[in-house]
């Protein structure tokens, strides 16, 4: 298989850079300690001994994995250990025993935190229990997380009205920034911070500013969703000149190199996407240099390498053939006199069903004027496809899964993560690439479409 593939059929959609390895005597700790027992169900005989927990990441070299922690439980189930690790992060703990894996726990991992966690195999993940001053924070989130998603949906599906929506934004973002504020010496507290300032885009820029200049002042870092509301803004305000002096002194606010590389990584991407080529070329030149002995990194490089050969705004998107479910032939030369968006995905994919019905609400405004909507499903049967539409409507033009060869689509197009989409406009030329929830900032590429056929 394709290596691309294995990596977009995995479950992580994150890529994970590892910065500069520090010497473990410089590293920041965490104390884990707790009990994993088994379901009698399971096993009889209350031997809970040699469960394994472990974190470990791919070393910047790619040569061997770093791992950051590792326990075993003994014949009660009780385990403690140090987790050491250069970033305060949010890190994923697996839980296995005889190389059966029960359960991917996250946890947030911060200096001097002290963690209990316990839990029953098999069903670690209901009957998890995590405690620290961080994770304490952290669950607190993922609730307000869970009850701001199901308001979301709400406001999707047209249940609250459109007078009410900026009222509940706001409401949602002081939630946010309430627990920030009480937990502002945490990376839990850091995460609720830079959630009230993402939300706040376009509703309340000028709190938005306010609220990451805060952070800026208690954290000198803002997360990358919190950077591209601001960064989007700074755009649209200021022009692309002020968005490369915000990211020059970010860069300069920035403590750690891990930090300094993922700001040079967006300098390079919005150059790209702004059509300067030249410029995004010469910091990628220093970008190999600097970063020439990190994998990760180089890989990043590579893809972009690609992007800006081929796949920059304004280039022609590559030619394709396809046959829908309705059996209609469908073509890049077909559509030359419609843009179009093209969107290649998992149709289990949590973060595109997430987003199902911003795509119905896109093409019932913009089919107006002209815009085709097809879905290219990857990694799909006929019985997914037919479950996936049970509940949904089918509005626009679906791809039958299996018609293409998927490696050939996934090396055309320089995939890494789906969903990917592609806003193509009446010319054949690509307006912009949207990965994941980069999705949020179609609307700006769908005015050109607007523009065009004013």
């Amino acid at each position: 298989m394709n290596l691309k593939l294995l990596f977009l059929l995995a479950l992580g959609a994150v890529l994970v850079f590892g910065c500069s390895k520090k010497e473990e005597d410089q590293k920041l700790s965490t104390f884990i300690s707790g009990q994993i027992t088994v379901d009698e169900e399971l096993d009889r005989s209350n031997d809970y001994s040699s469960i394994e927990l472990l974190v470990s990441f791919q070393s910047q070299d790619g040569e061997a994995r770093d791992t950051i922690f590792h326990a075993v439980t003994d014949s009660e189930g009780y385990f403690s250990g140090t987790a050491r690790f250069d970033d305060r992060d949010i890190y994923p703990v697996i839980i296995s025993r005889n190389r059966n894996t029960f359960g991917v726990q996250n946890m947030i991992f911060a200096d001097g935190d002290t963690i209990t966690f316990n839990a029953q195999l098999p069903n670690v993940s209901q009957t998890a229990e995590i405690t620290s001053k961080e994770n304490d924070v952290f669950r607190t989130i993922e609730r307000l997380e869970r009850n701001f998603n199901r308001v979301v949906q709400f406001i999707n599906a047209g249940a609250v009205p459109a007078d009410s929506i900026d009222i509940e934004i706001l409401k949602w973002s002081d939630i946010y920034w309430e627990v920030f504020e009480d937990n502002s010496d945490t990376y839990a507290g850091m995460i609720a911070g830079n959630s009230s300032v993402e939300m706040l885009r376009s509703w309340n820029d000028s709190l938005m500013v306010e609220r990451s200049e805060k952070l800026l002042e208690s954290e000198k870092y803002l997360q990358r969703s919190s950077r591209s509301a601001l960064l989007d803004y700074y755009a649209e305000s200021n022009g692309l000149d002020e968005v490369l002096t915000f990211l020059n002194r970010l860069e300069r606010l920035a403590k750690s190199e891990n930090e300094k590389m993922n700001i040079r990584i967006d300098r390079i991407e919005i150059l790209y996407d702004s059509s300067r080529t030249r410029e995004a070329n010469q910091y990628l030149d220093t970008f190999r240099e600097t970063y020439s002995n990190n994998r990760s990194a180089m890989e990043w490089a590579e893809n972009i390498s690609f992007d800006l050969e081929f796949l920059t705004p304004g280039s022609p998107f590559p030619d394709f053939a396809f046959q829908t479910v309705t059996g209609e032939s469908l073509s890049s030369e077909s559509l030359i006199g419609k843009p179009y968006l093209i969107e290649i995905t998992r149709l289990d994919n949590f973060i595109y069903q997430q987003q199902y019905e911003r795509t119905v609400a896109i093409h019932q405004i913009y089919n107006n004027f002209g815009l085709e909507v097809i879905t290219v499903p990857i990694s799909a049967s006929q019985v997914t496809l037919e479950a996936f539409f049970s509940e949904r409507n089918m509005f626009w033009k679906v791809v039958q899964p299996g018609s293409f060869d998927t490696d050939e689509l996934i090396e055309k197009l320089n995939l890494t993560q789906v969903p990917t989409r592609f806003l193509v406009n009446d010319k054949g030329e690509i307006i912009r690439r949207y990965i994941g929830n980069e999705y949020d900032e179609v609307v700006r590429g769908l005015q050109q479409i607007i523009t065009q056929n004013d």
